[in-house]
């Protein structure tokens, strides 16, 4: 009964209960933590199953985000209404745990915490209120699958009811065990506990007799504590596993500022692996984001591939492969064994009798539809990296299976002949620099007079638009008395080699390419393609390349912020900017373009979606060279009318594929009466300039 010790607030633990019944608490509780234990043990093996990859650098920047994203939600919360229900859940879970621990520790190890202004505070009041919310989020989960039904969350899985209906019935019997004490013992700290001390008149209401609560409440009990421990065991066969492999996937994902980066193939290895075939093909860590998924479709509803009908579910790909995995996994058990003795043949064996995942368990017009714009990774709460995964899928379907899109086969043909990915192309690289003095540098002594060094990129070569752009750029860095040349070894920087899965046809470019840049000295770079940003920054280091590169978004802004560029007033037209997605979510630049057109005194106007929401031209992931899958809408012609929906008469932008793709897409989907131009920000800033 509650007691008052010197006039110190606290109350007796483990209340009307027999010995026996605490025995049965332990033992349930040893029983639940030996099936969870196994569980989790399960899944740590199918993890084991991947190739080694290195996580453990950096662990502070990866401790400090984890517990921004996963320990204060920070990333849940970016969704107001499933955001604010997750909180109330998690949060409650972890005030109620943290309340069970400190039974334990006053209990179990025999030291009175539960005392004075800690047991009022916390103990009482906090843990009512946070037990009461918890319900709140519960209700609310309920409420939205089951009433609002948002087509992205997975329905009819008896699962999701049973584990909100079970989180309920937990709560609600601890509220009653709570309020039944209360008003049996008449305790004088009742007020402190107020969902208990309402409950407990209530129940009181019901049956009228302290003497049958005081009889219900030990029975009631063992059933709480049954609940509870059922609870726990069932976490490593559930979606609640998630509790514990989120936080363990955002500590474990990439930490750096390289994005979407794919992990380079090793072609001399003798046993190289050609993209992901089988589990054992992909890395421990991307098995582990299988089991972090938490199901809650914010992948599928950034995803623009899906937006326009194509045949991609990110968070249907997580799924399907989680599922694949874990019903597979007494073959891959057998096969890695098989492995491990040696037993080349009876491996793939088994592996020849499984589906393969990537045009298996996936389907290749799945894997092909996605642009790689990394939408579904910034969107994701537990920071699953889709992009890197699919690549490795398309990897296999393009240099195991031979099964590409005939546009890929045709871009590769392109590459492996001519060095360029654009079919029918006849002019050489240097062409368009017609008219125009410009230095061209391959040596060292060459490269050590100039500041930096332009790289032009295949797109501005080869395509009569975009070289418009290439020539603005010139003339405003000839305006800025910028000293620069072009790089005459400069051949496709093999993007779209990558991102189609061709990866040796990749690798034989970006080792020339590094050979080249490396052997003439080059250290900084400019260029207006964030493709060619992407691999020069980032992606180039693979192979030992390591230079200062910048978008000429940075550059232009940098250099009109010095006043080394002057502008002229002109007319104030309305634009909208596109962020491109190589640009903003793979390299974090959304400001500088802006920052250029306010410098036009131009009326900027943003779209629904920007920044690291940018809605993606469709472009990306090799589809400037190659169809989208049969079915669905175009998703240049999405992202025009949403650049129409500003008011806007000109969309600008800092790519030159998507300078291509939204021009493509106006002429498609925007009114004849509102045209919609297309170009590129350093045009208009050309159009600008004065001496």
């Amino acid at each position: 009964m509650t007691a008052v010790l010197g006039e110190v607030a606290t109350r007796q633990i483990q209340w009307h209960v027999s010995p026996l019944m605490v025995a049965l608490l332990y033992a349930s509780m040893s029983a639940a933590l030996v099936v969870f234990a196994y569980g989790f043990w399960r899944r740590i093996r199918v993890w084991r199953l991947g190739r080694p990859e290195v996580v453990w650098d950096h662990p502070w920047a990866r401790l400090r985000r984890m517990l921004i994203d996963a320990g204060a939600q920070a990333s849940v919360l970016r969704d107001r209404l499933p955001g604010a229900m997750h909180a109330l859940i998690y949060f409650g879970f972890l005030v109620l745990f943290a309340a069970t621990v400190v039974v334990f520790i006053d209990f179990d190890l025999g030291i009175p915490i539960m005392r004075g202004a800690f047991y009022l505070y916390f103990q009482s009041l906090t843990v009512d209120l946070f037990g009461l919310l918890l319900l709140i989020g519960i209700a609310i989960a309920a409420y939205r699958r089951y009433v609002l039904r948002p087509s992205r969350l997975e329905h009819g899985n008896r699962a999701d009811a049973l584990m909100l209906g079970w989180l309920a019935l937990i709560l609600v019997t601890g509220f009653l065990l709570e309020g039944m004490r209360i008003q049996v013992t008449h305790d004088r700290w009742a007020s402190w506990s107020p969902v208990g001390y309402v409950t407990g008149l209530a129940s009181h209401g019901v049956v009228g007799s302290n003497a049958t609560l005081k009889d219900v409440y030990p029975w009631l009990w063992v059933f709480h504590v049954f609940l509870w421990h059922g609870l726990l065991a069932t976490i490593p066969f559930t979606k609640l596993i998630h509790m514990v492999t989120s936080p363990l996937n955002v500590y474990c994902a990439n930490p750096g500022p390289a994005r979407g980066v794919v992990a380079p193939t090793d072609f001399e290895d003798a046993n190289v692996k050609l993209g992901i075939r089988t589990p054992f093909d992909m890395s421990w860590r991307q098995l582990l984001a299988l089991d972090a998924c938490t199901e809650c479709g914010r992948c599928e509803a950034a995803c623009p591939a899906f937006a326009a009908g194509k045949p991609l579910s990110p968070k249907s790909v997580i799924l399907d492969l989680r599922d694949h995995v874990r019903g597979a996994f007494p073959q891959l058990r057998e096969a890695g064994r098989a492995l491990g003795a040696g037993d080349e043949t009876r491996a793939q064996a088994i592996f020849q009798s499984m589906p393969p995942l990537a045009g298996g368990v996936i389907k290749p017009d799945t894997l092909w539809s996605c642009t790689t714009c990394r939408a579904c990774e910034e969107t994701c709460p537990v920071r699953i990296e889709h992009v890197p995964l699919i690549i490795g899928l398309r990897q296999n379907l393009a240099m195991e299976q031979a099964a590409v899109p005939a546009g890929v086969a045709e871009t590769m043909a392109n590459l492996e002949a001519r060095e360029h990915p654009f079919r029918g192309a006849s002019a050489s690289r240097t062409d368009w620099l017609a008219g125009l003095e410009v230095d061209q540098v391959s040596s060292l002594e060459e490269v050590r007079a100039v500041e930096l060094v332009y790289w032009v990129g295949c797109a501005a070569a080869f395509d009569e638009r975009v070289q418009l752009v290439a020539r603005a750029l010139v003339t405003v860095l000839q305006h800025a008395r910028v000293k620069f040349a072009v790089f005459s070894q400069e051949r496709c920087n093999g993007d779209v080699a990558r991102r189609t899965g061709n990866e040796f046809d990749y690798s034989m470019l970006a080792r020339a390419n590094v050979e080249a840049l490396n052997g003439a000295g080059v250290e900084r770079v400019v260029t207006h393609c964030p493709h060619c940003l992407q691999q020069l920054r980032h992606e180039y280091e693979q192979f030992g390349g390591r230079y200062t590169v910048m978008h000429h978004s940075e550059l232009v802004s940098s250099l009109i912020e010095q006043g080394r560029i002057r502008l002229a007033p002109g007319v104030r037209e309305r634009v909208t900017y596109h962020d491109p997605c190589y640009l903003g979510r793979y390299n974090r630049e959304f400001d500088a373009p802006r920052q250029v057109l306010d410098a036009l005194a131009v009326e900027r106007v943003e779209m629904a979606r920007s920044r690291t929401e940018s809605f993606c031209c469709g472009a990306g992931g090799g589809h400037a060279f190659f169809d989208d899958a049969d079915g669905g809408e175009k998703i240049n012609a999405i992202r025009a009318r949403e650049a129409a929906a500003t008011g806007a008469t000109t969309v600008v932008t800092g790519c030159p594929f998507c300078l291509t793709m939204l021009a493509s897409g106006a002429r498609a989907a925007v009114s004849e009466d509102r045209p919609l131009r297309a170009r590129d920000f350093v045009e208009l800033v050309a159009d600008a300039l004065v001496d």
